[in-house]
C-alpha cells in the first residue's frame, strides 16, 4: 500500500483512472471532445501569436493535455498554449532569431524545454509560493497591458493592413495611419468572427464558438471567393505527428533565453495555480502545488522535445473543460487524442482558413484580460492599488512585454520594501473605563500613563526600518509635553529581527540612559528574546527590564518618585526559569 501511495503521488493517473465509472468516463469523453473544439482553433491562433507555424500550437496542445493528465492533480485544469505565454514567447525569441525562421523554431523549442526544467526544479524544491512574489495589482496591470498588446498586434489581420512593429503605441499608430488601406472584405470577416463568438458565448455558451467560426471561415472562402479579394488565408499546413528532436542552439542564445524563460514561468505559475485552485475549491478537493509544477514542467519538456511551444494552465480552457462536465483528466486525454487526429488527417482542410478568423479568435480569447471591473474595485478601495496597476499597465505598453514583466516584478519588490521599511507604529493608551490599550491616534479618548511612553512598532524590525523606528521615538520624546521617564517598547508585532536592529536598540538604550530615560521591553517573541540573549543586549539593558506582558493592564504600571515603572508581572527570565 505504501508503494502504491508513492506511485500514485507521482503518477496521480494511477489513483483516479481505475476508480472512474463507465458513466463518468462517458461524460469526460464528451467534455474532452468539446474542449478540443476550442483548443484546435485557439492552438493555431496562439501559434500565430508566438510567431510559429500553426501546427506547433497544435503539437503543444496535444502534448500538454496528455502529459499533464498523467502527472497533474487538478481534475479540470487544461494545460495548453495560452495567450500570455505565446505573447511572451514571441517577445523573448524575436530579438534573438533576427528573422531566421529555422533558428526561430529552434529557439522556441529551447525556451519551452528551459521553461519545463524551471517548472520541474520549482516543483522539486516546492517553490510554488514564488508565484506570489508579484502582487495582485501589479499582476493585474501587467495582464491588462498584455491583453491590449496582443489585441493591437492582431489588428492588421482583422482589417487587412500591413503589420506594425515596436511597442503598443507604435503599433496602434500604425493601425491608425493605415486605415485608408483597410481591406473591407477582411474587415467584414474579422468583425463577423468576433461578433459570432460573443453572441454564441452569451446565448449558447456550450457551443464551441471558436470551432464554429473556423468552419464558417473556411466555408466562406469557397462560397464567396474571398481569396480573390485579397483576404489572406493560412495556406498549406504541415500535417502529421511531431518527431522527437533536441533543439540545437548556441550557449549565448541559451543564456539570452534563460531570464525570459524565468519570467514566463512566473506568470504561468501564477495563472496555472490560480486556475487549478479555483476549480479544486469549486469541486471540494485539494491539489498538490509542487506536483502541479512538476506536471506542467513535464508537459513543457515533452512539448519542447516534440516541436511544440510553451504550455500552462489557462483559465479559459479550464473553464471550458469544467463547463463541459469534466470530472477527471480523462477529458484532457480525449482532447489530446482529438487534436492528434486533427494533426494526422484534417489539417489540409484548414489551408483556406482566413487569417482574420484566427485574429478574431485571439481577440475573443484575450478580451477577459481587459479587466476594467477589477480596476474600478481598486479605485473604490482607495489604497493606491489602482495607481500601482496602472503603472504596471503603462510599463507593459511602453516597454514591451518582457521588459514590462521585469518592470512589474521590480515594482512589486519596491512596493514590498517601501511597506516593510515604513511600518505604521502606535503610541498606546488606555481606553477610559476599560483595561484595553489602544493606539491613541485612532482613539483620541485613550489615556496615556504619566511618565510612561508605550511604543509599538507594527511590523518586523529589520535593517530597512531600524533607523526609522529610532527616529520616530526621538520625535515622540521631543514632542512630549512632559518628557517620559520610561519608554516601554512593545514588540508583540515583531516575530523576528536582525543584526542592524540589535545595534539600533543598543544605541537607543545608551542614548535614552544618557538622557535619564529607562528603556523597557514587553511582549518580546521567544526567537527575538533568544537573539537578544545571545547578542548581549538582554544583559546590557537589564534582565529585569524585560516583561512578559501577556495581559497589558493599566494596573500593571505605576510611576512613583520619578523612578522606574512597577510591573506586577515578573521578568521574562524569572518566569521562564
Amino acid at each position: 500500500m505504501a508503494l502504491k501511495g508513492k506511485i500514485s503521488g507521482f503518477f496521480p493517473i494511477v489513483g483516479w483512472l481505475p476508480r472512474s465509472s463507465p458513466k463518468a468516463a462517458r461524460i469526460d469523453v464528451i467534455a474532452g471532445i468539446a474542449v478540443a473544439g476550442l483548443l484546435i482553433p485557439e492552438g493555431m491562433a496562439y501559434g500565430g501569436i508566438a510567431g510559429v507555424p500553426p501546427q506547433m500550437g497544435l503539437y503543444a496542445a496535444m502534448l500538454g493535455m496528455f502529459v499533464y493528465a498523467i502527472f497533474g492533480t487538478s481534475r479540470q485544469l487544461a494545460v495548453t498554449p495560452t495567450s500570455s505565454s505565446a505573447a511572451m514567447l514571441a517577445a523573448l525569441v524575436s530579438p534573438i532569431a533576427l528573422d531566421d525562421s529555422t533558428k526561430y523554431a529552434a529557439l522556441v523549442s529551447a525556451a519551452t524545454l528551459m521553461a519545463g526544467l524551471i517548472f520541474l526544479v520549482g516543483g522539486v524544491l516546492k517553490l510554488g509560493a514564488v508565484s506570489e512574489f508579484i502582487s495582485k495589482p501589479v499582476l493585474k496591470g501587467f495582464v491588462f497591458g498584455l491583453g491590449l498588446t496582443i489585441m493591437v498586434k492582431q489588428a492588421h489581420k482583422l482589417i487587412g493592413v500591413p503589420a506594425g512593429h515596436g511597442n503598443f503605441f507604435h503599433q496602434l499608430w500604425n493601425v491608425i495611419s493605415t486605415l485608408k488601406e483597410v481591406n473591407p472584405w477582411t474587415m467584414a470577416v474579422g468583425t463577423a468572427t468576433i461578433a459570432i463568438m460573443f453572441v454564441l458565448g452569451a446565448v449558447a455558451p456550450r457551443i464551441p464558438s471558436a470551432l464554429v467560426v473556423l468552419v464558417l471561415g473556411i466555408s466562406c472562402v469557397s462560397w464567396f471567393g474571398l481569396d480573390r479579394h485579397d483576404v489572406e488565408v493560412v495556406g498549406t499546413i504541415q500535417a502529421g505527428m511531431p518527431s522527437l528532436s533536441l533543439p540545437r542552439i548556441g550557449e549565448d542564445d541559451l543564456s539570452a533565453l534563460f531570464v525570459g524563460a524565468i519570467g514566463i514561468v512566473l506568470v504561468l505559475m501564477a495563472e496555472s495555480l490560480t486556475a487549478a485552485r479555483t476549480f479544486a475549491v469549486k469541486h471540494n478537493y485539494e491539489i498538490a502545488p509542487s506536483q502541479e509544477l512538476c506536471a506542467i514542467g513535464a508537459a513543457n519538456i515533452a512539448s519542447g522535445l516534440l516541436g511544440g511551444m510553451i504550455v500552462g494552465g489557462g483559465m479559459s480552457g479550464t473553464a471550458a473543460n469544467n463547463a463541459g462536465g469534466a470530472r477527471t483528466q480523462l477529458s484532457s486525454v480525449t482532447a489530446s487524442v482529438s487534436v492528434g487526429l486533427t494533426l494526422a488527417f484534417l489539417l489540409p482542410l484548414i489551408r483556406n482558413l482566413p487569417e482574420a478568423v484566427l485574429g478574431g479568435i485571439v481577440v475573443h480569447a484575450v478580451v477577459h484580460l481587459i479587466d476594467i471591473r477589477t480596476l474600478r474595485y481598486y479605485a473604490e478601495l482607495g489604497t493606491g492599488s489602482l495607481w500601482v496597476a496602472l503603472i504596471a499597465l503603462v510599463g507593459v505598453l511602453q516597454m514591451g512585454i518582457l521588459k514590462g514583466l521585469i518592470f512589474a516584478v521590480g515594482l512589486t519588490l519596491i512596493l514590498l520594501m517601501h511597506k516593510l521599511s515604513s511600518p505604521h507604529d502606535s503610541v498606546l493608551g488606555r481606553l477610559p473605563g476599560t483595561e484595553t490599550f489602544v493606539d491613541v491616534e485612532r482613539y483620541p479618548d485613550a489615556q496615556q500613563i504619566p511618565g510612561l511612553l508605550i511604543f509599538r512598532p507594527n511590523g518586523i524590525l529589520f535593517f530597512a526600518n531600524a533607523n526609522r523606528v529610532r527616529n520616530r521615538l526621538r520625535s515622540l520624546l521631543k514632542q512630549a509635553l512632559s518628557p517620559p521617564r520610561v519608554v516601554l517598547l512593545n514588540l508583540e508585532a515583531c516575530p523576528e529581527t536582525d543584526v542592524t536592529s540589535l545595534e539600533m536598540l543598543t544605541q537607543l538604550n545608551n542614548e535614552l540612559s544618557g538622557s535619564g530615560i529607562e528603556l523597557h521591553f514587553v511582549r518580546v517573541a521567544d526567537p527575538v528574546l533568544d537573539l537578544f540573549n545571545r547578542s548581549g543586549l538582554l544583559k546590557s539593558v537589564g534582565e529585569d527590564r524585560f516583561f512578559r506582558g501577556s495581559v497589558l493592564r493599566s494596573t500593571d504600571f505605576s510611576i512613583k518618585g520619578g523612578s522606574r515603572p512597577k510591573l506586577k508581572e515578573r521578568s521574562v527570565l524569572a518566569v521562564s526559569s
